[in-house]
């Protein structure tokens, strides 16, 4: 069919500059002056590149879709955009001389004053309108065009010739459809980004979210001591030998939920981990008398074996915060009385934390999911102490593993890198 390889070559080439827009622009965070000047030097190069390859029916006249590109750089790059690519195309086409210089710059300036007049109603419009919108508008440019072309044959050769009426069905049916798959395109690419932009903006609050959920979690484990404490004192069940040492301890867990909230508020802006050697022996010993008050409360024994000296290199308040929010797991899990046993040994260059209680124990599936987001086995619990615990062995290179059964109790295996005494002189 006449012309319809340069047509299609147009087509493609308008195509590519979108598809090249959303590759190499859409995403970037650039303003808006820097956006309309990318808008417009692709649509001046589609232009350009469209008027190059045309097809010339008979002498002065070339036929492409230019007008396209045209469309789009008003429509979607604004005014700036309009006339940086109507200086390129005016300048071009003179460039490019023939009889219908003076067709194609007439019926240019009939319609831009007309797509300036009809910019307001197409931003109105949702993605149907739009394309019907612009499919009219490349119609009725065609067709106007189309006609000029044609008085000017019958002004010169008294005769239109059939070749030349298929030629201009092309033409025009080209035309629209290759405005219907740019605008559909376009707008794709517009809601996609739009959809990127609500699920970014989603992830963020989700995190927040998670965040404020995890922080009032994690602070309300020594509150809980706290509150233990406080208890046994209103009761006056501690001995007057040990008062001291546990308002000792009521000092540190508050000083503990001021470490909790400054880590949180340093997540925005994390720094490298700062690790010191820790005897865990000592440590261990601290979390159970730390954590005795709460046992005592649910009417939980705790029993241990720690032998000593043991070393870890890591943060000391981190491993605190992991244990206690195990153990606290442990006795939660056990209904009326029983017992909680903490076993620390070294295997190899391993260092095992053993976390074993009586409680109703879980399933295989219950423990393949432990450590995700807000998975928790009790009725009112977040799952995000569990989920913290798991991060923090992560972050040292270890890991946890969980055996279960149920109605017979857990046991969380947490498995550490050691380290030697001698490193501690390093």
């Amino acid at each position: 069919m006449i012309g319809i390889h340069a047509l299609l070559l147009n087509t493609l080439i308008i195509i590519a500059s979108i598809l090249l827009y959303q590759v190499s622009w859409s995403d970037k965070r650039e303003t808006e002056v820097h956006n309309t000047l990318f808008i417009s030097l692709l649509a001046a190069i589609a232009v350009v590149l469209c008027m190059t390859f045309p097809f010339h029916f008979f002498e002065g006249y070339i036929y492409d879709l230019r007008f396209i590109p045209i469309f789009l750089s008003l429509f979607y790059g604004g005014y700036r955009s309009l006339f940086f690519v109507s200086i390129v195309y005016i300048g071009y086409r003179y460039y490019l001389g023939g009889d219908g210089f003076y067709a194609s710059v007439t019926v240019y300036f009939i319609f831009i004053p007309l797509l300036i007049f009809l910019k307001a109603f197409y931003v109105a419009y949702f993605r149907r309108g739009k394309i019907i919108f612009g499919v009219l508008l490349s119609f009725s440019y065609s067709v106007t065009f189309s006609a000029f072309a044609i008085w000017d044959q019958i002004h010169k050769a008294n005769t239109v010739t059939n070749a030349l009426l298929e030629f201009f069905f092309i033409y025009i049916i080209i035309n629209m459809l290759t405005m219907w798959i740019s605008i559909y395109l376009i707008e794709e690419m517009i809601k996609n980004k739009r959809i990127r932009q609500e699920i970014q903006r989603a992830e963020k609050m989700y995190i927040v979210g998670e965040l404020a959920a995890a922080m009032a979690h994690e602070i309300r484990n020594p509150i809980t001591v706290i509150q233990g404490f406080t208890q046994l004192f209103i009761k006056n069940q501690i001995p007057e030998n040990k008062r001291e040492e546990y308002l000792q301890l009521v000092a540190e867990e508050l000083s503990r939920v001021e470490s909790i909230i400054t880590e949180y508020l340093s997540l925005a802006k994390p720094e490298e981990e700062a690790k010191t050697q820790i005897e865990m022996g000592e440590l261990v010993r601290e979390v159970i008398m730390i954590i005795e008050p709460f046992g005592l409360l649910k009417n939980v024994e705790i029993q241990s074996a720690v032998p000593s000296p043991l070393y870890l290199s890591a943060d000391p308040v981190k491993i605190k915060q992991c244990l206690i929010n195990i153990m606290k797991n442990g006795i939660e899990a056990i209904e009326g009385n029983g017992v909680l046993r903490i076993h620390v040994e070294r295997k190899n260059n391993d260092l095992v934390i053993e976390i074993r209680d009586t409680g109703i124990g879980m399933t295989p599936e219950e423990t393949s999911q432990l450590g995700m987001p807000f998975y928790s086995t009790k009725k009112k619990g977040t799952g995000l102490g569990t989920m913290i615990s798991y991060r923090i062995v992560e972050g040292l290179n270890g890991r946890i593993s969980v055996t279960s059964e149920k109605g017979k109790g857990t046991c969380f295996s947490i498995i550490l890198p050691a380290s030697n005494k001698d490193e501690l002189l390093c």
